[in-house]
């Protein structure tokens, strides 16, 4: 049953969609490697989004991005 564990895997634009619809971030693909930008939808406002991931470590850049997403369901 090597095929069905292919399947469970999603693909690349799924995911992209899924983590839109969690953080509501639309994500700058033509940004640096090392440039994240992109805008945040928020509830009240839209936000961009512009760090510069050589200055702030994963942690940090992680913490922020998630300090966006709303905690209300």
């Amino acid at each position: 049953g090597g095929e069905q564990e292919d399947e469970a895997v999603p693909s690349a634009a799924y995911v992209t969609q899924l983590y839109y619809k969690i953080s509501r971030i639309d994500w700058d693909y033509e940004a640096e490697p090392a440039q994240i930008k992109g805008i945040h939808y928020g509830p009240d406002i839209a936000q961009p989004i512009d760090i510069d991931g050589r200055q702030h470590s994963r942690c940090f850049v992680s913490d922020y991005l998630w300090s966006l997403v709303p905690t209300a369901w």
